[in-house]
C-alpha cells in the first residue's frame, strides 16, 4: 500500500500532467489558427496572383489582336492613319450591306483598353517604346483623326474596360437609330455571353477577327469579317516577330485562294480550306499563268506607304519640270504624297476658316478668275503639302490619260492598304498601274494654249472644313 507522501507526489505529477496537456493543447490551437491564417493569406495572394495572370494574357491577346504592326510603330501619325484605315473599310462594309443607305450613315468607334498595361504588352513585343504608356500618342491621334472616334483608356482595374464594352453594347444594340453594330472583342470568350441573346442576328451584328479569335463565337451564327489593311491578322511568336500565315508553302500551292478573305468576308478563319493570302498575292511565280499589257503590272503584295514611298518619286526632276512623267503604258505617274502632320493640317484648318485657299490658284498656278472668291495670298509650305494631300485623293475625271500640267487631281491611289473597292473613287486600274518611270511628254498646255481641263472648284472638293452637310442620324456603331 503507498504512503501518504508517495499518493502526495502522484497528485503533484498528475496536476503537472495535466496543466502540460492544456498547455500543449492550447499551444496547439494556436499553431492550427495561424496555420489557418496562412492558408488564408496564401489563398488571398493565388487569387490575386490568378487575376493578375489573367489580366497580364488578356492583354497579351488583346495586344496581338490589335492594329496592324507599321501603325502601332509609326507613333501619333500611325493612329492617324489607323483611324482613316478603320473608317474607310467600315464604310465599305456598310455599303456591301446597307447599299444606298450607307450614305446617310454615320460611323462611331469606341475602343476601350488599359493604355498602362497594353504599352507593356506591346513594349515587350518590340511595337513601341518602354516608357510608361508608350502607346498614348497612337490613342490620342487615334482619337483626333475622327470626329465620332475614341480610344479610350479604362484604367487598369479588371473590369474597368469589360464593364464599358458591356454596357455601350447595350445601349446601341437596341436602338433604332444604330444600323448596325462591328463587334471586335473576339480574342476571348468573355462577351459571348453578351452576344448570346442577339445569336443570328445577321441583319443587326457582325463580328470583327483580328489575331486572336475564340471559337466560342463561331456558333453565334453572325457574320464574320477580317479588316487586314488595319488589324493584325497573325499571332506574335514568342520572340516577338510577326509569324505570317500568308507565306505560301509547298502545301499550299495546291489549294485555291481564297476570294472572300481578299474582300475580308471570309467567315472560316483559320478553318477555311482555301489559301489566306492578300489581295494580289500569289503563291509563287510559277503558280502565276496570267499576263499582264506591256507596263501594266499586276497587284502588288502589299501596296502600303512604304511601297508608294519607294516606288514614287517625292517631285520631278528640274529637267523635266515641264513634262508628264508616264509608264511604257503611257499612264500619268503621279509624284508621292504622304499625309501631312498634325501641325500641318492645323495650320491649314485655321487658314481655310478664315478665308479658304484657291485649288486653281495654289495647285494649278493660274486661276484665271477676276472675281474669284477665294483666298490668293501666299501660303506656308506645310499648308500647301495639306491642300495637294486634300485634292490628290480626289481622282481626276480623264485618269491615267491626263496630259494638263495643271491638274492637281490624282491619277493613280496612294491610299495605305487600299483594295481598290467602295469608298473609294478610284477604279480598280489606279491601284494596279506600274509606278516606274519610263518616259516624260509634253503637256497638253504646249500643244494647244487653250482653257485648262475641267476640275473641281474650290468650293466642292474635299477640304479639312468641308462644307458638306452631315446627316444627323447614327449609322453605325463599332466597339
Amino acid at each position: 500500500m503507498l504512503g501518504d507522501a508517495e499518493i502526495h507526489a502522484l497528485d503533484g505529477n498528475l496536476g503537472t500532467i495535466i496543466q502540460q496537456n492544456q498547455q500543449h493543447h492550447t499551444d496547439l490551437q494556436n499553431l492550427l489558427e495561424k496555420f489557418r491564417q496562412l492558408l488564408d493569406s496564401y489563398n488571398n495572394l493565388k487569387s490575386d496572383y490568378e487575376e493578375e495572370k489573367e489580366a497580364r494574357e488578356k492583354y497579351k491577346r488583346m495586344a496581338r489582336g490589335q492594329f496592324k504592326e507599321h501603325l502601332v510603330k509609326a507613333g501619333s501619325e500611325g493612329g492617324v492613319t489607323a483611324a482613316r484605315l478603320l473608317h474607310d473599310s467600315i464604310r465599305e462594309l456598310i455599303h456591301d450591306r446597307l447599299g444606298s443607305q450607307a450614305d446617310q450613315c454615320r460611323i462611331m468607334v469606341r475602343i476601350y483598353a488599359n493604355v498602362l498595361g497594353l504599352s507593356k504588352s506591346l513594349a515587350r513585343s518590340g511595337f513601341v517604346g518602354h516608357e510608361a504608356r508608350s502607346l498614348a500618342p497612337f490613342a490620342a491621334s487615334f482619337t483626333r483623326a475622327q470626329d465620332l472616334f475614341d480610344f479610350v483608356d479604362a484604367g487598369d482595374k479588371k473590369e474597368g474596360a469589360d464593364y464599358k464594352i458591356r454596357e455601350m453594347f447595350r445601349l446601341f444594340a437596341d436602338n433604332n437609330q444604330c444600323k448596325h453594330i462591328f463587334f471586335a472583342g473576339c480574342h476571348d470568350s468573355g462577351y459571348s455571353n453578351l452576344l448570346t441573346p442577339y445569336r443570328g442576328r445577321t441583319d443587326r451584328i457582325t463580328l470583327l477577327k483580328g489575331a486572336g479569335f475564340h471559337s466560342e463565337y463561331e456558333r453565334l451564327d453572325l457574320p464574320v469579317r477580317e479588316l487586314p489593311s488595319v488589324f493584325m491578322s497573325t499571332s506574335l511568336g514568342g520572340n516577338g516577330s510577326m509569324i505570317s500565315n500568308h507565306t505560301a508553302s509547298p502545301s499550299n500551292t495546291s489549294r485555291s485562294i481564297c476570294k472572300h478573305f481578299q474582300k475580308g468576308i471570309c467567315r472560316y478563319g483559320t478553318a477555311c480550306i482555301k489559301v489566306h493570302i492578300p489581295q494580289g498575292q500569289q503563291l509563287s511565280k510559277s503558280e502565276d499563268h496570267t499576263s499582264s499589257p506591256p507596263g501594266r503590272v499586276s497587284p502588288t503584295p502589299t501596296r502600303n506607304q512604304d511601297y508608294y514611298a519607294s516606288n514614287l518619286v517625292p517631285n520631278i526632276n528640274p529637267v523635266w519640270y515641264d513634262c508628264i512623267p508616264t509608264n511604257s503604258a503611257g499612264d500619268r505617274i503621279d509624284t508621292y504624297c504622304p499625309m501631312p502632320s498634325h501641325d500641318a493640317w492645323d495650320t491649314y484648318t485655321r487658314r481655310a476658316k478664315i478665308h479658304k485657299p484657291c485649288n486653281k490658284f495654289h495647285l494649278g498656278g493660274d486661276c484665271g478668275n477676276v472675281s474669284c472668291e477665294y483666298d490668293h495670298t501666299r501660303l506656308d509650305p506645310s499648308s500647301l503639302d495639306v491642300m495637294k494631300y486634300i485634292l490628290r485623293q480626289r481622282p481626276c475625271q480623264t485618269g491615267p490619260s491626263c496630259r494638263s500640267l495643271k491638274c492637281y487631281l490624282g491619277h493613280l491611289c496612294q491610299k495605305d492598304g487600299c483594295r481598290g473597292t467602295k469608298p473609294c473613287k478610284f477604279n480598280r486600274y489606279a491601284h494596279t498601274l506600274d509606278l516606274h518611270i519610263a518616259g516624260y511628254i509634253s503637256p497638253l498646255e504646249r500643244r494647244d494654249p487653250g482653257p485648262s481641263p475641267p476640275s473641281e472648284s474650290s468650293g466642292e472638293v474635299y477640304s479639312a472644313d468641308s462644307n458638306e452637310e452631315v446627316p444627323s442620324m447614327l449609322g453605325t456603331y463599332v466597339f
